[in-house]
């Protein structure tokens, strides 16, 4: 069962070369897929175009077998996906967090008297009970980003598109990101995560790596976040747990797997005989 699926899309500005050309793929609900690659590798655009904020040049795009270029598409995206920008201040209206979610429920046409539990409901999901009325500007990073993410939960969106979400966010925040993105997960949301950084994307249920504006290959986050030669090919930079097991190979010494994390490359030199 998919609840994404691209089939043969090509992208270009006007006369420019293609930003994306030939991909195909599937996303399947209730996980977290990440789209990992450099700056400039078509990524964005990926994404921007199954949210028809591109117009498709060519190929197809469903959405729960819905065609995006049918007649009722676009408005039927609109109800299920929903995104959180790079930059969470970008997709804020309203100085207060409680007005804010409330302008995007309006513009949705659910009605004035369900607000209010939206409201809550939303920022339970985000660990934000008792925000309503703080001010957007006194959150911290890591907070306006579960923020922007409570806005979108209020529609009730089934799909959550987070765009470099956590560039922009110190330790902390990232942590606080990572752990939102899980609790959605466990939500049952369909999470699609795009990002360069391999960080934002090690707990992913499958990654999708982009390279030279194309799919280079796909699989669970050890198969991908593991092969050293792609992740090369992509100018992504190779995980540190990695780097160690390859500096070790070359001086004769194998652990018995590749480590994916710290923990795991701690765990396998403390196994080694």
């Amino acid at each position: 069962m998919t609840v994404i699926r691209a089939s043969d899309v090509s992208f270009q500005y006007r006369e420019n070369k293609k930003i994306i050309e030939n991909i195909n793929f599937s996303i399947e609900p209730g996980k977290i897929t990440a789209i990992l690659g450099k700056n400039g590798s078509g990524k964005t655009t990926i994404i921007r175009l199954i949210l028809a904020l591109l117009p498709l040049n060519e190929g197809k795009i469903y959405i729960n077998n819905v065609d995006l270029q049918s007649k009722d598409g676009i408005k039927y995206i609109r109800k299920q996906c929903g995104i959180v920008f790079q930059n969470p201040d970008n997709q804020f209206v309203s100085p207060i967090l409680e007005d804010d979610i409330k302008f995007g429920l309006s513009n949705h046409c659910i009605p004035e008297s369900l607000h209010s539990d939206c409201v809550k409901s939303a920022l339970e999901k985000v660990n934000l009970s008792g925000f309503e009325k703080r001010k957007i500007s006194t959150l911290s990073g890591g907070q306006k980003q579960r923020a922007a993410a409570a806005g979108i939960l209020a529609l009730d969106n089934n799909i959550l598109f987070f765009d470099e979400a956590g560039s922009m966010l110190d330790p902390n925040g990232k942590i606080e990101l990572r752990k939102l993105i899980e609790k959605l997960r466990n939500q049952n949301k369909t999470i699609v995560l795009v990002s360069q950084n391999i960080d934002d994307v090690i707990t992913a249920d499958r990654i999708i790596l982009i390279s030279g504006h194309k799919i280079i290959c796909s699989g669970s986050a050890r198969e991908v976040l593991t092969d050293y030669e792609k992740l090369i090919d992509a100018g992504i930079q190779i995980p540190f747990a990695v780097r160690v097991y390859k500096d070790l190979l070359q001086k004769g010494i194998k652990l018995k797997k590749c480590p994916l994390t710290i923990d795991e490359l701690a765990e396998e030199l403390w196994n080694l005989n």
